[in-house]
């Protein structure tokens, strides 16, 4: 586990909201360094459906083509993946990568240097996927491959693309990284507005943010974070 060390870039404590939540411990990738990386260090089962849930604060001088996650598998090295980019109107655009196939840059949060609460969903069943900012869906559709599952016993990276099975990393993430999240399930919409306001979802969960089962890079720094949870819903459980 890095190093506790003091906040690198900007202030962690956003003011979005006059509700206060829990401590976290938080990953800052600087930008001094484009070698910043975090595995999370366990094994995935094929999944037939999967939602993926994070934490984060954009750096606002960042302006090219950011990987926030990337999950290879050894057979298929883009097979699930959140990138971002800003855009010439100020905002993030987020875009998924399943099974390869590169989806629109559309959702979107305010590049403020403030974190943001993002999630993603995909379904083989259906075919759908969505893409949430701060428990509001903003992009979604149904136009994926749905002969298959997102392969197993593959790795997640945080922070950079793999452009080999768990190496050959390009396109880094700069700023801070905290509550990640996976299940195999593709939450609902009123999961993703509870999970946005610091609620708890152990259902069919595959992983919770825990620093003991993520190995980074030594560029990057642990910090403390203190969340504020927008709405009244303050830490819970969802039904």
């Amino acid at each position: 586990m890095p190093a506790k060390q003091p906040p690198s870039l900007w202030p962690l404590l956003s003011s979005v909201s006059e509700y206060s939540g829990p401590n976290r411990e938080t990953l800052t990738f600087p930008k001094e360094s484009h070698e910043g990386f975090a595995r999370v260090n366990m094994s995935f089962p094929a999944l037939a459906s999967v939602s993926l849930c994070v934490r984060i604060q954009w750096d606002p001088e960042r302006n090219e083509v950011s990987t926030i996650f990337s999950y290879a598998a050894p057979v298929f090295t883009n097979e699930f993946q959140l990138r971002g980019q800003m855009d010439m109107q100020g905002r993030v655009l987020l875009a998924l990568i399943i099974h390869g196939k590169h989806l629109p840059y559309k959702a979107s949060f305010p590049n403020d240097g403030l974190w943001h609460h993002i999630c993603v969903t995909w379904s083989r069943s259906s075919g759908h996927w969505a893409i949430y900012v701060d428990g509001v869906k903003k992009d979604m559709g149904s136009d994926t491959d749905r002969s298959k599952d997102i392969h197993g016993d593959g790795i997640l990276i945080l922070g950079q693309d793999q452009d080999s099975f768990g190496g050959n990393f390009t396109e880094p993430f700069f700023g801070n990284i905290t509550d990640l999240q996976v299940w195999n399930m593709s939450l609902e919409t009123r999961h993703v507005s509870a999970l946005n306001a610091c609620a708890t979802l152990t259902q069919k969960v595959l992983f919770s943010w825990n620093l003991d089962q993520i190995v980074s890079h030594p560029v990057v720094k642990e910090v403390q974070t203190h969340l504020f949870c927008p709405g009244k819903n303050t830490v819970g459980f969802i039904p």
